[in-house]
């Protein structure tokens, strides 16, 4: 005997609706928090290498400058080198990366990286598909001793 569908046949498939809405909603915020995470640890590694190849930039100092005058100042030439060595001998950074910025002023180097980050399912939200990220780091020679 057949009988009509009655509430309690109709619950069932209002559970297998509301599921299929939430698989809707959560599928999407997921897939844009694999995008910002990805986003957020390459900003990381960027800032990263640009702090530790700004470090490395500071031992460049001007040795017959020192001896002289006892002031610490860089070679330009020198610490711009010992930053490139720096970044190419960096595992693990992005294979896009650009230097936009190396600069030696007095006794301080300044770094600036820039990446792109290509993205998945925030491409619909913003125009271009990719977020741009930059990454500045500065440091300074300071003489032996100095706090």
């Amino acid at each position: 005997m057949n009988r009509p569908f009655t509430t309690r046949d109709q619950r069932g498939d209002a559970l297998v609706i509301w599921c299929l809405g939430m698989a809707l909603v959560l599928l999407p915020l997921g897939g844009m928090s694999l995008d910002l995470w990805h986003s957020i640890s390459v900003e990381r590694t960027l800032q990263s290498a640009a702090s530790s190849a700004a470090a490395a930039g500071t031992s460049g100092i001007d040795q017959s400058a020192y001896r002289q005058t006892g002031s610490v100042v860089l070679n330009p030439g020198l610490a711009e080198s010992l930053v490139s060595a720096n970044l190419a001998g960096q595992t693990g950074l992005p294979s896009g990366y650009q230097v936009s910025q190396l600069s030696v002023s007095g006794n301080s180097v300044t770094v600036q990286l820039k990446d792109s980050v290509n993205l998945t399912l925030l491409r619909i939200l913003l125009p271009g598909g990719a977020v741009h990220l930059t990454a500045t780091a500065k440091a300074e020679a300071a003489p032996s001793g100095a706090p």
